[in-house]
């Protein structure tokens, strides 16, 4: 399940929606917690005032036990009290209540403090001092209100439930909302699937279903695959036809070849052109072979152009002095990093000495390189210019062709150019130059 992209989305949306209520019911219930308890001290800070306003307006006679519990009223969360004398002595009230005040405390002003009993139960209370003109004893009470906490951790709890069943409702509402979007988000790419389902193997044509904007590169580059893949198949039988018609001649004089030198007195001339027929078909199945191997653009890195060309000229120097041709290096640069592959250049470079030993005619080939490519240049008969158009393609052998050769060396240097994302170009100036230019590399 989780290959499923929509699945993964909903995934995600679902942990970001989790994560986002649970940070937002810490936030909720640290609100929900000081509100009570801000509302509970307005309660209590209330009470007390009230308390001294009563004995106030008693003209400062002290106040029973009985009248200050009908002054503050029993609920269930009860109001307990304890009224201490100017000396600290106890007037009426209950014990346990005793708000932790600081030393230092400021007549007048009230004091917060919450605290828990002996049986566990937690409180929050009020300590307040005030100046009574008492007839008795006159001089400076405490009051101390309390109260427990239970009905500010209900007033808690209601807000947590109501943000819960908020988060529960958005969090629904938000995870269908997603199922929604992303089922119109994928149907094109669904009908897209469905409409390349029902196509044949053979069916090859563009699709032609309109998409939207976001998907039209998909569904461009699927139909650049399609007629990539079209030009390829039409392209196979003319590839086996010409395969075939240019294996038919050596097959044909190895046969012959065969016969005479069985039959001769002497075999020797037979065999030696039996050797040759036999090393052109290898040829030309190695050529293939090369035509037809893939190499992907992520195998292409960085390569010092100069360095590799200059080791690989070394190596022909024997075979043209042999065919008696002189082979020159010319290096305008130092150093020439480009983005391709080694395999391939040395090929590339091989095919175009090759062609230029074989067909140019030529008593002179210089290999020159510069910051983006190398050309090869002979200074031999060249071609036509109707001919500089025709002479990479497949099987091709001009008027002007020597050696007889298959017509595919150039074709291979084109095709490994094409992968290396490089271009091959052709054209005559004092004999046939043939180029190739590179992308630089950037490390």
């Amino acid at each position: 399940m989780l290959a499923s992209l929509r699945f993964r989305i909903l995934l995600a949306v679902a942990i970001a929606l989790l994560s986002a209520s649970l940070i937002g019911a810490i936030l909720a219930r640290n609100s929900a917690e000081r509100l009570a308890q801000n509302l509970q001290d307005q309660n209590l800070r209330a009470m007390a005032f009230g308390f001294f306003s009563s004995v106030t307006a008693s003209q400062g006679s002290w106040v029973t036990p009985e009248e200050l519990a009908g002054f503050i009223p029993a609920d269930v969360d009860q109001y307990f009290y304890r009224l201490l004398g100017p000396k600290g002595s106890y007037i009426s009230g209950y014990n346990f209540v005793q708000v932790p005040v600081e030393d230092d405390a400021k007549p007048g002003v009230p004091y917060f403090a919450t605290w828990v009993d002996g049986s566990g139960e937690t409180y929050r209370g009020i300590s307040l001092r005030a100046f009574l003109e008492q007839p008795e004893e006159p001089g400076w009470v405490t009051l101390q209100v309390a109260q427990s906490t239970r009905g500010m951790q209900r007033l808690v709890a209601e807000q947590m439930q109501s943000y819960f069943l908020t988060a529960g409702l958005i969090s629904i509402g938000s995870l269908l909302s997603a199922v929604l979007i992303l089922s119109t988000i994928f149907r094109p790419l669904s009908r897209l699937t469905r409409s390349v389902e029902r196509r044949s193997s053979e069916d090859l044509s563009p699709i032609q279903q309109p998409v939207p904007v976001e998907v039209r590169p998909l569904k461009n580059r699927l139909n650049a695959l399609l007629e990539q893949v079209q030009t390829e198949q039409e392209a196979k039988p003319r590839l086996v036809s010409n395969v075939a018609h240019q294996l038919r001649t050596p097959l044909t004089t190895i046969r012959l070849r065969s016969d005479l030198a069985l039959n001769a007195e002497d075999p020797s001339d037979h065999l030696t052109a039996l050797d040759r027929e036999a090393r052109r078909a290898g040829t030309l199945a190695s050529q293939l072979v090369h035509l037809e191997s893939v190499l992907e653009v992520e195998d292409l890195k960085p390569v010092e152009l100069v360095g590799l060309l200059q080791g690989l000229v070394e190596d022909w120097h024997a075979p043209c002095r042999q065919a008696g041709v002189t082979l020159g290096f010319v290096a305008s640069v130092e150093s020439a990093l480009i983005l391709g592959n080694a395999a391939l250049i040395e090929e590339v470079l091989s095919n175009l000495l090759d062609n230029a030993l074989a067909h140019a005619d030529a008593s002179a080939v210089t290999v020159t390189v510069d910051a983006l490519g190398f050309t090869v240049a002979d200074n031999g008969k060249g071609v036509g210019e109707a001919e500089l158009n025709q002479i990479f393609e497949r099987f091709y052998s001009g008027d002007s062709a020597q050696g007889g050769g298959h017509g595919l060396g150039l074709s291979i240097v084109r095709e490994f150019a094409n992968r290396m994302q490089a271009e091959a170009r052709a054209w005559v100036a004092e004999g046939l130059h043939l180029s190739l230019r590179f992308k630089p590399a950037t490390l």
